[in-house]
């Protein structure tokens, strides 16, 4: 079953247990600050239902860019509050999200766009998408790129990107590990679909847990983490109904049917 909801420049759909949150504001899909809030509201909504496994970000077919970035315009000193206003709150709804976010990049993702993209954790390309923070170039940096990108590339190729203001191919952001898989356009849709089905298999309170967990642990010492999760193994997923099911589906040899508590 599938229900939607279209907005000007934004596009919420669900379709079975995934929320698809699409740019539609073609050919170049620029984040003005009225989008960014759009996108955050389509972010929260998927975030509040509990019965959705995954979040695809993706641009209506037929763009040139997945986006081009953000509105110059609104980084004038005098507009800059706003704007900075909007894309916090978009990037803290992407942060605190317990979804796996998927990320299907067809065309340019430069600028805010990229590091709307960078913010996916299964970040699927077409030969033809390209990627870069050429903010530099006109005496901006750019927030979650120096926040975050260290974090998905490592440090060295972190500052290379935000220092250059270069554009990268999807097969060098792939060689730097940002990109899971290259494929060409005609074949993205069917790669991300394939991804998604992979992640329909498992309960949607699981996947929560994992995410979570994952997002949380990832710097601390191992011996820390690896107490923390054994203690949510423990106290919080042998209490769900789900594990129980997953066993059960196990020893009678048959699909499980996740009840999502």
């Amino acid at each position: 079953m599938a229900t939607g909801v279209a907005t000007t420049t934004v596009q919420y759909a669900l379709r079975e247990d995934v929320a698809y949150v699409t740019l539609n504001a073609p050919p170049l899909n620029i984040l003005s600050a009225d989008m960014m809030l759009e996108l955050a509201a389509a972010v929260e909504r998927a975030q509040g239902d509990l019965s959705i496994k995954a979040l695809v970000l993706q641009a209506q077919s037929g763009s040139r860019a997945f986006s081009a970035g953000a509105d110059v315009g609104e980084h004038r000193p005098e507009n800059a509050p706003g704007m900075i206003a909007a894309f916090s709150h978009l990037f803290a709804a992407l942060g605190a999200s317990e979804l796996p976010i998927v990320a299907a990049v067809d065309g340019a993702a430069l600028g805010a766009g990229f590091e709307l993209a960078i913010m996916a954790d299964i970040l699927l390309a077409s030969d033809r998408a390209k990627f870069g923070q050429p903010e530099i170039r006109l005496g901006f940096f750019a927030p979650v790129g120096v926040a975050w990108l260290a974090r998905r590339i490592g440090i060295g190729h972190a500052v290379e990107v935000t220092s250059t203001g270069r554009t990268y191919t999807a097969a060098e952001m792939r060689d730097f590990g940002l990109v899971s898989r290259v494929v060409t356009t005609a074949e993205l849709p069917g790669a991300l679909e394939a991804t998604l089905a992979d992640i329909r298999c498992a309960s949607a309170t699981v996947i929560r847990m994992n995410v979570r967990l994952t997002r949380q642990l990832a710097d601390r010492p191992f011996s820390e983490a690896h107490r923390e999760a054994e203690r949510v193994f423990l106290d919080d997923l042998m209490r769900t109904d789900d594990v129980r099911e997953g066993i059960a589906s196990f020893f009678e040899k048959r699909p499980p049917v996740w009840r999502n508590r």
